[in-house]
């Protein structure tokens, strides 16, 4: 790589670094509130970011969502997001493991699927429910060291929440991935 490509990389990469946080902390942007829990947009850049700038961008992108969200609640004290993501190994971890698993399932689909817009949308859908798996599966290993203690009632009503929030966030990333990643393509050619 020369010095001009990883100059367009960094750029590329803080550009979506700073949305990240524009939309993590600008009212209904990254997180649409939707009554108790939001609908999460935020992880369409950090899907587009992982497939369009790989494992090292992957893992930034993740790690930069995971902290942002982290840095969020506590600005949201008494909420049930506060409640839930408090605790970092179910703010942060599991978008850390999002990013690499949308940069690297894009280099392995790259190699089977020639036609970019499906490609993208199966990614898309993979990052998507990646997230969803791996923050409930969190919640319910790491919940004892939240805020919340978790019962069981509980537990279901923020899973079908989650999981309904999940589906929105599925269809809206599959839609969309494809379409902004077409658009960047066309202005900045990927490497």
């Amino acid at each position: 790589m020369n010095q001009r490509q990883s100059i367009q990389r960094i750029t590329r990469l803080g550009i979506l670094i700073a949305i990240i946080f524009l939309m993590t902390f600008v009212p209904n942007i990254g997180y649409i509130q939707t009554g108790i829990l939001s609908i999460t947009t935020i992880h369409i850049p950090v899907i587009i970011g992982s497939a369009i700038l790989g494992p090292v961008g992957g893992l930034v992108l993740g790690t930069t969502w995971g902290i942002t969200s982290f840095l969020k609640v506590l600005s949201m004290p008494g909420t049930v997001e506060t409640a839930i993501f408090l605790n970092p190994m179910v703010s942060i971890f599991p978008r850390i493991l999002v990013g690499l698993i949308v940069s690297y399932m894009t280099i392995g689909l790259g190699k089977l699927i020639k036609n970019k817009d499906f490609k993208y949308a199966l990614v898309a859908a993979i990052g998507t429910l990646s997230n969803t798996v791996l923050v409930l599966s969190s919640m319910f290993i790491f919940a004892q060291g939240g805020v919340l203690s978790f019962n069981q009632a509980f537990s279901v009503i923020i899973t079908v929440i989650i999981s309904t929030n999940g589906l929105l966030e599925l269809i809206l990333a599959i839609i969309l991935v494809p379409i902004i990643t077409r658009a960047i393509s066309k202005v900045i050619p990927q490497p």
